[in-house]
């Protein structure tokens, strides 16, 4: 009986002495400062040609959580007008340096820049932008405790990120709903590009803004001759007689375009059949409501194919066999190559023997699996591609 008394009387004392200590590690948001040094200014404009310069410095206390803890630190940018903190872009370089002395950011050009284009709401003009640090206190999501610093306002003008586009606009219609070509670059001028069906009539190009906003549009017709280009909304359009599927390409830093038609998309390569033949196309059927080329056909596993478009100068006859049928390599021009990048499913142009080929799943043992195979190509150098099992 002693024993049960004395055992009643330690659990006691022990859940008096846990729950103090519980008390004494409830934690609160007392807040704690960030500071800017004087190499953060504004308003300021940011351009590519100062990009690996250093935008600015910032430095913050110990983040005060009521009783002494730790807390992890992020760098967060935000809307001024994004009250509720709800669409941040938090910085994960290299710039972000906490030891137990010190809390440190330093960011360059490049790196706030696209910090704010990564904001829903960027503009190509001047935004108004606070930058905060975030105190996370625990390692699991759910029941981590966070406080935010101080905000510093800045006033900054970025640079876009996304890539120069034009539109191929049909007389009559808006730039905003037309087909697009794109440049390969942000500071790029000279290789727009774009896969599109036209309908027979007259067109004329329109450039976007950085932000590819057509609101106030530069207009580029014919030039002197045909494959040249003029500006001015007054310039003559150009005529497509033919309705059809085409590459359309602009260079505007000496003024020409091409309009190059193709017949359909498919796919060549070692994953299609075996023995000769390899690299002719296994045309696709084109589904004008998704805008995608689609096929459902038999593929070899472990082997490699790539996508093709080319033209026919007449119908495409499609043998029965072998399996899966391809169309010869006769009354055909060779007009375009797809291969895969580094991004899963993403697509770029790419004729070079060996690269970018794609691999169909499995080991190379003969067998084979049926695909449906969808290929986009309606968005300008965004080009993917989709593999669904059957």
């Amino acid at each position: 009986m002693k024993n049960i008394i004395k055992i009643i009387v330690t659990l006691f004392v022990f859940a008096n002495f846990s729950c103090e200590n519980s008390e004494d590690l409830v934690v609160e948001a007392n807040g704690f400062e960030l500071r800017k040094d004087v190499s953060v200014t504004s308003p300021l404009v940011l351009t590519e040609a100062t990009a690996a310069n250093v935008y600015g410095k910032f430095e913050w206390d110990i983040a005060n959580n009521g009783p002494a803890t730790v807390s992890t630190y992020t760098l967060q940018v935000f809307d001024h007008n994004d009250v509720s903190l709800s669409n941040p872009v938090t910085y994960t370089g290299s710039g972000l340096v906490v030891s137990p002395t010190s809390r440190k950011a330093t960011l360059t050009v490049a790196e706030f820049n696209k910090l704010i284009n990564g904001l829903p709401n960027y503009k190509c003009s001047e935004m108004d932008i606070d930058i905060r640090i975030k105190s996370t206190l625990g390692g699991n999501a759910v029941n981590a405790f966070s406080q935010y610093s101080n905000p510093v306002n800045v006033k900054v003008t970025g640079y876009s990120l996304k890539l120069p586009v034009m539109a191929f606009v049909k007389s009559g219609n808006t730039p905003s709903t037309e087909p697009r070509v794109a440049a390969s670059a942000p500071a790029s001028n000279s290789d727009y590009v774009g896969y599109m069906y036209l309908d027979a009539g007259s067109y004329k190009f329109y450039q976007g803004d950085a932000c590819q906003d057509f609101t106030t549009s530069t207009v580029y017709g014919l030039g002197s001759s045909a494959g040249t280009l003029i500006s001015g909304a007054s310039a003559p359009s150009i005529s497509v007689t033919t309705a059809g599927h085409y590459i359309v390409k602009a260079n505007l830093s000496n003024n020409t375009y091409t309009l190059t038609p193709f017949t359909t998309f498919g796919i060549f390569g070692t994953a299609t059949r075996s023995g000769l033949g390899t690299g002719l196309q296994v045309p696709f059927n084109y589904d004008a409501t998704t805008k995608t080329w689609i096929l459902e056909m038999d593929l070899i596993k472990g082997r490699k194919f790539k996508f093709k478009s080319n033209l026919w100068t007449g119908t495409i006859v499609v043998p029965a066999l072998p399996n899966p049928p391809y169309a010869p390599n006769t009354a055909t021009t060779f007009v375009s190559v797809l291969g895969k990048t580094a991004t899963p499913s993403v697509l770029v142009e790419n004729s070079t023997a060996g690269q970018g080929d794609i691999t169909v799943p499995g080991t190379d043992d003969g067998s084979r699996n049926r695909y449906r195979i969808e290929l986009d190509v309606s968005k300008a150098r965004n080009y993917t591609y989709k593999m669904t099992k059957i």
